[in-house]
């Protein structure tokens, strides 16, 4: 067991779009952390699927409005 994850292989993205655009837009999971009043790492544990719980409504909302407004947020939040 490496980093606490059985087997880093099987972690997927949860959220594909989102990290696309994230680049895209030079958007950093310190900036979304900063606005979700939450560590980095926590951001990205979610966006890459490492916690299946996802966004909760409100978070993703706020990512949607601050970064992303030109896009369609349930292309965004789509989960793969």
């Amino acid at each position: 067991m490496k980093f606490g994850i059985a087997n880093y292989k099987e972690v997927k993205t949860l959220y594909i779009h989102l990290l696309e655009l994230m680049k895209a837009e030079k958007v950093t999971f310190a900036q979304m952390g900063e606005l979700l009043e939450c560590r980095y790492q926590t951001v990205s544990d979610i966006v890459n699927g490492v916690t299946k719980k996802g966004f909760y409504f409100d978070d993703a909302c706020k990512i949607h409005k601050v970064f992303f407004p030109k896009y369609d947020m349930e292309y965004l939040f789509k989960r793969q």
